[in-house]
């Protein structure tokens, strides 16, 4: 099994419907380490990928401290995907309104006042899985690229979307591009990711600097900016003691002609270096 696979049994499903949060948590973080310790190459390619682009000459109680937080963020990724697809509606609802907060907040009121739609782009870091049901509990009408791991998953999923007026484009349908842009022009707040390294479309001759290694720059989020031009940034759910805070980032007004996806990974390279344990692509 792979992880997702193996933190996504029925079980584990019929917990994250029933049991306490704190508890859920603490179970799966236990079931994680036990994973990582029959997966002895996926423990060792999150450490070398943590290494290589943390170059870091602490002292070794630091480090394997911030690399155990690391394998722990892995876990409370997962926490997170079955409480956004499984817990109770109400339940996940009062806990996301009094958990979550937003910083820079005019920025996106503005944008969206604006009606021309707006590109949040995120990544696989902090609590990114709440971010669209928070943002509609705070009365915005978002849409969000999603791919799913298993059947079941997308059912869930899309099913808890619906119950909060958000859009859900899958992407491994059909005409996604078309429907998320269609989401975009409806003035919703379309929201994608730019660390899903594996689905890059890259440029024949544009690079980047992901983490130290030159890469070939992605061109999805830039064909979806040039369509339109709407308001883009970058919004990142931080995790921290006591809750969470959606960071506004502002790239565009849309008068630019930028590179979205090179503004927006400049943008988020920093928050994954300073806070290495909250992503989760190592």
């Amino acid at each position: 099994f792979n992880i997702s696979q193996f933190f996504q049994s029925s079980f584990n499903v019929m917990l994250a419907r029933q049991a306490p949060l704190t508890l859920f948590r603490f179970y799966l973080y236990i079931l994680g380490l036990f994973y990582l310790a029959v997966r002895s190459d996926l423990r060792q390619r999150v450490a070398a990928g943590v290494r290589a682009s943390l170059p870091r000459r602490d002292p070794w109680p630091w480090n394997l401290y911030l690399l155990l937080k690391t394998y722990l963020g892995i876990f409370e990724h997962y926490v997170e995907k079955m409480i956004n697809a499984y817990h109770p509606t109400e339940r996940l609802e009062r806990y996301l309104y009094e958990q979550s907060k937003i910083h820079n907040e005019d920025w996106l009121i503005g944008a969206t006042l604006a009606q021309r739609g707006v590109l949040m782009v995120s990544g696989h870091f902090g609590a990114v899985e709440y971010l669209p049901l928070f943002l509609a509990l705070q009365g915005y009408k978002p849409a969000i690229i999603m791919r799913f791991k298993s059947a079941r998953l997308r059912q869930e999923c899309i099913e808890r979307c619906r119950q909060f007026d958000v859009q859900a484009i899958d992407a491994d349908q059909p005409h996604a591009a078309l429907k998320a842009l269609k989401a975009v022009k409806q003035g919703r707040i379309l929201i994608t990711l730019c660390d899903e390294f594996n689905h890059w479309r890259p440029h024949r001759d544009r690079y980047i600097d992901v983490l130290g290694r030159r890469v070939r720059l992605d061109r999805t989020l830039d064909v979806l900016y040039r369509r339109h031009r709407p308001a883009s940034c970058l919004g990142i759910v931080k995790r921290h003691k006591g809750g969470f805070t959606l960071h506004i980032e502002p790239i565009t007004d849309g008068d630019e002609p930028i590179s979205l996806a090179e503004s927006a990974w400049r943008l988020l390279e920093p928050y994954i270096l300073r806070f290495p344990d909250q992503w989760y692509q190592w």
